[in-house]
C-alpha cells in the first residue's frame, strides 16, 4: 500500500475515533453514563501519548462513574507518582472485595486476573490500551463480560512504571508533527539517553521481581503475595520488525521447576490469544526467542508459585507511525493488539476458571509433596562478620512471603559454624517451598544454553553469606527475624579519646563518609603491620573517631548523633590509643578517611542501567549528593572533585581530547573508578609505554606516539585477541548456530573468584573463595604489580551456579577481576564485572564502597628497581 495512503487512513481514523473508538469491539451495547477515553483525554487513544497524569485522571473518573470498579494507590515510585491499581468485578462484588480475597486465598473464592502494562515506559501501548480495556469492561453490557464479573476480580494496573512512561511521552510528544513521520532516522524513533525504558534511577523494573530493589516492585509484590492472582498478563513491545508474541515461550528453556501443568494452562490460553489476533488479521508467533527461565520477571515470578504468568510483546512502534520489515504500522496498532490479548486472556481465564484455580491449589500440595522428598529440611544463613547483609536477606525473604527462624541454639555444617542469634534458618516445608529452591539453588546444568537473562541468581551468594543446607530444622528455632536496633544516641565520658565501630558494613561507610564529609576526623584501619589479637581494641577494617585536642567534642558528637539516625551502628568508646594487642591508634596502618566528592559520567554509549546501579548506590545507600556530566560535553576542571565513576561503556564514547587531562587529574591525586568495557579502555590509558617491544616478538610502539594513539592501539589488540577467540569455530551447520553463539555468551553466571582479603579494597570480605557474578567476558590487562590485584579467577575457574561453556572458561582461567593501583598521586580502580549489579549483589557492592573509601589509601607496591 502506497506511504501517501497509509497515511491518510492514519489521520482519517483518527478522526472517526473520536466519537467511537474503532478497536472496540463493534455491535455492543455500552453503558453512556462511563466517559471514554476520548472523551476525557480531547483525542482517541494512540493519537497522542498519554502521560501518566492523564492516565491516573482518566482512571479516577471511571472509578467514581461505575459501580463495578474501585481505585486503590498501592506506592508511590521514587519521583513520588502513584502506583495504581483498579479493581474490577461486578457491583455485588466490589461491596465484599476482602471476603472474596479471603475466600481466593483459602481456594474457595472467584477467579483472580492480573493484566499489568508497560514495565519498560517506552513500550507504552500497554499502558494507552488499560485505558479501553478499563472502559470496556466498565462500560460493556456484553452477556459475557457481565458473566465474568460475576465471578471473576480483575486487577488492573495501568502503569508498571509511570517514571519512565512519562519521560517517553514526553520524548514521543514533543517530536510529533501534524504530519505523522514513519521514517526510522526520525528522532522521534531515537530517544536520547537514558530513554523511557527504566525508572527513575535507571533499573529495569522487569528484573526486580526478586530483589525487590525499587519501591515499584516493592508495592507490587506486596500486591500479588496479597492477592495471588491466577493469571498475570505482562504487556510488553519488542523491535518493530517482530510480528506478536505471546507465550508459551521456547519449551527447552524452560525453567526445570515450572510444572508441566503451567505450560499446558499456558498453551490452553494461546489458543484465546491466536483466535482474538486471527479476528483482527494480526500475525504472531509462540515458543521461539523469549523464554521462561529466570524468576525475577513478571511472566515467570508467578509461574514459581502457582499462578500462569504470561508475557506479551508488541512490535513498537517507538512513536506514533513506524516503518517496518512487515510495512508502516502505526501507535494505535499496537494498542489494538494489547487490546485484544487483553480481553482473550479475560476470555480465555473465564472458560478455564475451574482449571486455573484448580490447578492453584494443586500447586502448593504438588510443592508441599516435593519438600518432603528432599534430603534437606532446612537452609542455614549467616553474616560472615559484623556486615548485617544478612538481615537484610532475611527482610527479603519476608516480602516473598517465605518464614525465617533466627538460630537459637549453634549449629556446624558443611564445615561452618553458624552463632546462635546471628544465624537464620528456611525451613523448606512451608507454602513457598517451590520458590524458596528457586531462590537457593545453585543450578549449573540446563536442557538448552540460551538464555534470555541471568541463569543463576543463587541470592546467599549475592548477599556473599555462610549458607548451607541443614537435614533437619533446629527444634529451637524461634520464627521471628526481628532485629535489635542499635542506640542511635551517643555521650562521651570526659576521658573517651575516639570511638571505633566496625567498618565492614554499608551502614558503616555511609556513616564514616558522612562524617568525613562534615570534616569530622575519622581514621581507618587498613593495613595494620602488627597482628591484631582476639584482645585487640580495634579490628582491621574498622572506622575511629578521633577525638583530637583541637577537635570540638561537643560539635563531633553532636554529629555522630544526627548521622546515627539514619545508619545506627554501634560504636565502642576507647579512653587509651596504647593497644599492645594490635596496633596503636597513631600507627600508620590506621589512615585518615579524605572527603568524597565523586562524578559520574553519563550519556550516549555508557551503560544506563550500570550507571544507575552506581548513581542508586551512592546517592540512596550512601546518602552521598552526586553530580552527572554528560559526556558529550566538554571535561570541566576536576580538582573539585575525588572520585571520577565510570560504569560500562563503549571505547569510543570516551573523548580523544580527554585522555591527557585525566592521565594528569589522576597522576594529581584524582581516584578513577571504571568497571567492565570501561575498565579496558582504563587499563589501556595507564598502560606504561613499554620502550622496546621487539624482545617480545611485538612491534616496538612508536616513539612519538600520542596517548589517544596508544590507547587505540592497545584496545585494537583487545579487539583482535576477542575476534581471534570467536572465530575459532570450526565447521558448523547453519541450523546450529544459535546454540553455537550460545557458548560464546556469558549472560549472567556466578563464578567463586580467589580474593586477597588483606587488600584495602576486600575491607570487610572475610572468605578467601568470593562469589562474583559475570555476564560479560571481560579482559583486564594485568597488571605489572603483582599486589594490585585482590580479585581473580583461578587457573580452573570455578563456576558456582548458571552456565559457562568449556570455552568460556577456558577463556576465563585466571582472568584478573579487579585491579586497583597507585598512578602518581592518584589510583585507577578496574572492575572486570558490575559491582553493584541490579542493586542486589551485597557482596560484591562492598567492593565498590570500599573503592570509594580506600583507593586514597592505597600503597605505591611496586619493588625498586635493582
Amino acid at each position: 500500500m502506497p506511504r501517501l495512503l497509509i497515511i491518510a487512513l492514519f489521520m482519517s481514523t483518527l478522526a472517526c475515533a473520536v466519537a467511537s473508538d474503532d478497536i472496540l469491539p463493534g455491535g455492543e451495547p455500552f453503558n453512556d453514563a462511563i466517559p471514554t477515553p476520548a472523551s476525557e483525554l480531547g483525542w482517541p487513544v494512540g493519537r497522542w501519548h498519554a502521560r501518566p497524569e492523564q492516565i491516573n485522571q482518566y482512571f479516577q473518573q471511571l472509578a467514581a462513574a461505575s459501580d463495578r470498579a474501585s481505585l486503590k494507590v498501592i506506592g508511590k515510585t521514587h519521583e513520588q507518582r502513584p502506583l495504581l491499581h483498579m479493581y474490577i468485578s461486578s457491583p455485588d462484588n466490589q461491596h465484599q472485595l476482602e471476603q472474596l480475597r479471603q475466600q481466593h486465598i483459602a481456594g474457595d473464592g472467584p477467579l483472580v486476573i492480573w493484566l499489568g502494562y508497560s514495565i519498560h515506559g517506552n513500550e507504552a501501548s500497554g499502558s494507552n490500551a488499560a485505558m479501553l480495556v478499563a472502559y470496556y469492561l466498565l462500560a460493556s453490557e456484553a452477556d459475557w463480560v457481565k458473566a465474568l464479573l460475576e465471578n471473576t476480580v480483575i486487577i488492573l494496573d495501568p502503569m508498571l512504571n509511570p517514571d519512565g512512561l512519562g519521560r517517553f511521552a514526553t520524548w514521543a510528544n514533543m517530536h510529533q508533527g501534524q504530519q505523522p513521520v514513519a521514517d526510522k532516522l526520525h528522532r522521534e524513533h531515537n530517544e536520547a539517553w537514558p530513554g523511557g525504558r527504566f525508572n527513575h534511577y535507571w533499573f529495569d523494573l522487569n528484573r526486580d521481581w526478586l530483589p525487590l530493589t525499587q519501591p515499584e516492585s516493592v508495592a507490587r509484590v506486596q500486591q500479588f503475595q496479597h492477592w495471588q492472582p491466577n493469571i498475570f498478563g505482562d504487556y510488553h513491545e519488542q523491535g518493530s520488525d517482530a510480528g506478536y508474541f505471546f507465550q508459551p515461550g521456547v519449551p527447552e528453556r524452560k525453567n526445570p521447576l515450572t510444572a508441566a501443568e503451567n505450560v499446558r494452562l499456558t498453551e490452553a490460553l494461546g489458543r484465546y490469544h491466536a483466535a482474538a489476533l486471527d479476528a483482527i488479521g494480526s500475525r504472531y508467533f509462540t515458543r521461539e526467542r523469549f523464554d521462561d527461565f529466570y524468576y525475577g520477571k513478571g511472566s515467570t515470578y508467578p509461574d514459581i508459585q502457582g499462578s500462569i504468568g504470561i508475557l506479551f510483546e508488541q512490535a513498537s512502534a517507538r512513536g506514533h507511525l513506524t516503518d517496518s520489515a512487515n510495512g508502516t504500522f502505526s501507535f494505535r496498532d499496537a494498542i489494538r493488539n494489547h487490546f485484544a490479548t487483553s480481553l482473550s486472556t479475560l476470555r480465555g481465564g473465564h472458560a478455564l476458571r475451574s482449571e486455573l484455580l484448580d490447578w492453584q491449589q494443586q500447586f502448593f500440595k504438588a510443592a508441599a509433596k516435593r519438600a518432603a522428598q528432599l534430603e534437606h529440611r532446612a537452609w542455614i544463613f549467616s553474616d560472615r562478620g559484623t556486615a548485617k547483609r544478612a538481615p537484610e536477606l532475611v527482610k527479603l525473604l519476608q516480602q516473598h512471603q517465605i518464614e525465617v527462624g533466627r538460630l537459637q541454639q549453634p549449629v556446624r555444617a558443611n564445615g561452618m559454624d553458624f552463632a546462635a542469634d546471628s544465624s537464620f534458618v528456611v525451613a523448606v516445608q512451608q507454602r513457598q517451598s517451590a520458590l524458596i529452591e528457586a531462590i537457593f539453588e545453585q543450578r549449573s546444568e540446563f536442557e538448552d544454553n540460551t538464555f534470555y537473562d541471568v541463569s543463576a541468581w543463587t541470592l546467599p551468594l549475592a548477599y556473599n553469606l555462610k549458607f548451607s543446607q541443614l537435614a533437619k530444622v533446629p527444634a529451637n528455632s524461634a520464627m521471628n527475624a526481628a532485629e535489635t536496633v542499635p542506640s542511635r544516641q551517643l555521650a562521651a565520658a570526659s576521658d573517651t579519646l575516639a570511638w571505633r565501630f566496625a567498618g565492614d558494613s554499608l551502614d558503616a561507610s555511609a556513616l564514616a563518609l558522612a562524617l568525613a564529609n562534615a570534616d569530622v576526623p575519622v581514621y581507618r584501619v587498613i593495613n595494620p603491620q602488627r597482628k591484631l589479637q582476639v584482645d585487640s581494641s580495634v579490628a582491621r577494617g574498622d572506622f575511629i573517631v578521633m577525638l583530637r585536642h583541637n577537635v570540638d567534642r561537643a560539635g563531633v558528637i553532636a554529629s555522630i548523633n544526627e548521622h546515627l539516625q539514619r545508619w545506627p551502628v554501634t560504636l565502642q568508646a576507647l579512653d587509651s590509643g596504647l593497644n599492645y594487642a594490635g596496633v596503636d591508634l597513631g600507627s600508620p596502618g590506621i589512615q585518615p578517611l579524605q572527603p568524597v566528592r565523586p562524578l559520574l559520567l553519563t550519556g550516549a554509549g555508557i551503560n544506563a542501567m550500570e550507571a544507575g546501579h552506581i548513581w542508586h548506590l551512592i546517592d540512596r545507600r550512601l546518602g552521598l549528593p552526586l553530580p552527572m556530566l554528560d559526556i558529550s560535553q566538554e571535561l570541566p576542571d576536576l580538582r573539585d572533585y575525588t572520585h571520577l565513576l565510570l560504569a560500562d561503556a563503549d571505547y569510543t564514547a570516551i573523548p580523544d581530547d580527554w585522555y591527557d587531562a585525566l592521565l594528569a587529574w589522576v597522576g594529581a591525586g584524582g581516584i578513577l573508578i571504571t568497571q567492565k568495557h570501561s575498565a579496558e579502555w582504563a587499563g589501556a590509558l595507564f598502560a606504561k609505554p613499554a620502550p622496546d617491544a621487539s624482545s617480545a616478538g611485538d612491534q616496538p610502539a612508536p616513539i612519538d606516539e600520542t596517548t589517544a594513539a596508544r590507547v587505540q592501539r592497545l584496545l585494537k589488540e583487545l579487539v583482535d585477541v576477542n575476534d581471534q577467540s570467536r572465530t575459532q569455530l570450526g565447521i558448523q551447520h547453519y541450523s546450529d548456530h544459535q546454540q553455537a553463539a550460545a557458548k560464546r555468551v556469558l549472560g549472567g553466571a556466578i563464578f567463586y573468584a580467589d580474593a586477597d582479603t588483606t587488600h584495602p579494597l576486600l575491607t570487610g570480605i572475610y572468605n578467601d573463595s568470593m562469589p562474583v557474578l559475570l555476564n560479560d567476558l571481560i579482559r583486564l590487562q594485568a597488571s605489572d604489580n603483582a599486589w594490585s590485584t585482590p580479585l581473580r579467577l583461578s587457573e580452573k575457574p570455578q563456576l558456582a551456579a548458571g552456565y559457562a561453556s568449556d570455552w568460556m572458561l577456558e577463556q576465563l582461567h585466571n582472568q584478573p577481576l579487579l585491579i586497583a593501583e597507585r598512578v602518581g598521586l592518584g589510583s585507577s580502580v578496574r572492575f572486570a564485572f558490575n559491582a553493584n549489579f541490579r542493586a542486589f549483589w551485597r557482596g560484591t557492592e562492598q567492593l565498590y564502597i570500599n573503592a570509594l573509601v580506600n583507593s586514597s589509601m592505597l600503597e605505591d607496591t611496586t619493588l625498586p628497581h635493582d
